[in-house]
């Protein structure tokens, strides 16, 4: 009877009217696997994988957690005693605690920061990422957050930032033991201290300055600096005459100072534009600056189309240098038209140096129904260039894609894309990667794509599995993909067949997707 009333009460509670003084949010995101990758595994594995975020919210303060957890079955060979061998990880990756107050916040376990443009110190977040570590075997969320403290003061004419914490080696999964005895290898062997300050002399300018003091175990402190400048030139350009026009300029200069070496980095960017044209420019020179816990801008265009994203750079920061330039045109109306040009040269040893370059135009066209019949979306690119860090002597990519839309909102979508490309030397014969896609999304949150990835490139076509022969032709990967919505706080995504693997890039950064053929079912839960 008890429990009765005081549920009752409860109803009552919540069904009265009242300001809300707290509010407490919760995610989820489940993905389980039942297949194998290629190479690695002989036969299926399943696995699980969980990542659970709830925050609390009450005035300025918030508080939170996140929770990891994993379990595969790897089967090795029938009949053999070892033939469920089970992984088991339950790990709180990151809690946290923040409070702000007007200027002032407050941060006290896991968060993200970033100094300056990101070349001392940044630390970010992924999110829907979910990484497998081909060495480990483990899947987690490749976060590369601080753990520790930060203070933050905002002004309307100066800025203070000062933080210190452990940095996360995010290349080693949660859990994962070694040695004798076993123990887990340390994820955050380091601890640095670091800030920023910077002012606003005018409303138009930024100065500031950074600073980062990295120690690890018994080598001796790292100490990284730099000193940034940001200009907004607007008035200028508009007192001459000419109202639309805007133009940015930043500036950031940092040095390293240690007693084994010493680095050096230098990022200038520029940003202007009148009526429909936008145009932007960066440059890059890193010396010795690839650090766990920073990620300098890589000035290398992040694509959405796969092969693409598939073929793009990875920045080197101990020994590069280069350029980015893109310039837009908008077609009022009708659509946009897009130029870039990157390059990037990597000194790995002394007189030896290799380049990267890429020339890419795309045209992106919509057009409108005018007479409720169906809207076209469609597009089409051309890019042009070589990477000699991935042995890419040179490569041709095309595509094109188009979605019609009718007028209650379905799309249904088709995008086809070509690359051809050949390795160094110049010996090696050229190949080819066609990706193609036929999609259909409905209003209701319902779809489905049919992809097929081929290609006969001689490095893809062999299989690892078979050392005693050598296989040639073409290679094929098939793969459905289908997607739900429902009641505004569930995405549900299924994958069924083989996925192939390699680079894919979000928010700017670069990782590595493993092969998978196999069954995958992802979960995206909102409370």
């Amino acid at each position: 009877m008890r429990a009765l009333i005081n549920s009752l009460i409860m109803l009552l509670l919540l069904a009265t009217p009242k300001p809300v003084i707290a509010q407490v949010t919760a995610s989820s995101l489940t993905e389980i696997q039942r297949g194998r990758v290629p190479d690695s595994d002989s036969l299926a594995v399943s696995s699980l994988y969980e990542q659970f975020d709830v925050d609390y919210t009450r005035h300025g303060l918030q508080a939170g957690l996140r929770a990891e957890i994993f379990n595969a079955w790897r089967n090795t060979a029938p009949g053999s005693p070892l033939s469920q061998v089970e992984y088991q990880v339950v790990h709180v990756s990151q809690k946290h605690l923040r409070w702000s107050q007007g200027p002032v916040e407050l941060a006290a376990g896991n968060y993200y920061a970033i100094l300056g443009r990101g070349i001392t110190l940044r630390a970010f977040d992924l999110p829907g990422v979910i990484l497998e570590s081909g060495q480990y075997r483990r899947r987690y969320s490749p976060s590369r957050d601080l753990e520790g403290g930060m203070a933050t003061w905002a002004g309307p004419r100066a800025e203070a930032k000062a933080l210190m914490g452990r940095p996360v080696f995010s290349d080693i999964p949660p859990a994962v033991r070694a040695g004798n005895p076993l123990r887990d290898l340390p994820r955050r062997d380091s601890w640095l201290l670091g800030g920023e300050v910077s002012l606003r002399p005018t409303s138009r300018i930024k100065t500031g300055v950074t600073a980062v003091i990295h120690h690890a175990g018994s080598i001796d402190s790292t100490r990284t600096w730099s000193g940034f400048l940001e200009f907004d030139v607007t008035p200028a350009i508009e007192a001459s005459g000419l109202p639309e026009a805007y133009a940015t300029v930043y500036a950031e200069f940092a040095g390293l100072n240690d007693v084994h070496v010493d680095g050096s980095a230098l990022y200038i960017s520029a940003n202007a534009g009148i009526s429909n044209l936008g145009l932007s420019l960066e440059y890059k020179d890193y010396e010795k600056f690839a650090f766990s816990f920073n990620d300098p801008p890589s000035l290398v265009r992040e694509h959405s189309a796969v092969l693409l994203n598939r073929a793009t750079h990875a920045l080197i920061a101990d020994a590069e240098k280069g350029y980015q330039a893109e310039a837009t045109y908008s077609i009022f109306g009708l659509g946009t038209l897009t130029a870039n040009v990157s390059k990037g040269e990597n000194e790995l040893a002394p007189g030896f140096t290799t380049t990267f370059n890429e020339r890419y135009f795309g045209v992106d066209v919509d057009l409108p129904s005018d007479d409720g019949g169906h809207a076209i979306s469609t597009n089409l690119f051309v890019d042009w260039g070589k990477n000699e860090l991935k042995g890419i002597r040179e490569h041709r990519i095309a595509g094109a894609g188009i979605e019609s839309i009718t007028p209650g909102g379905s799309v249904a979508g088709l995008d086809f894309q070509v690359r051809r490309a050949a390795r160094m030397p110049r010996t090696e014969p050229a190949f080819r990667d066609v990706f193609t896609q036929v999609s259909f999304q409905h209003p209701s949150g319902v779809g489905a794509a049919l992809i097929l990835d081929r290609t006969n490139d001689p490095f893809e076509v062999d299989d690892g599995a078979t050392p005693d022969r050598v296989e040639t032709g073409t290679r094929s990967w098939l793969s459905i993909n289908l997607n739900v919505a429902f009641l505004d706080r569930y995405e549900a995504f299924v994958f069924a067949g083989r996925r192939r693997g390699g680079a894919a890039c979000t928010s700017g950064t670069c990782y590595l997707v493993l092969p998978f053929n196999g069954l995958e079912m992802r979960l995206k839960t909102y409370f």
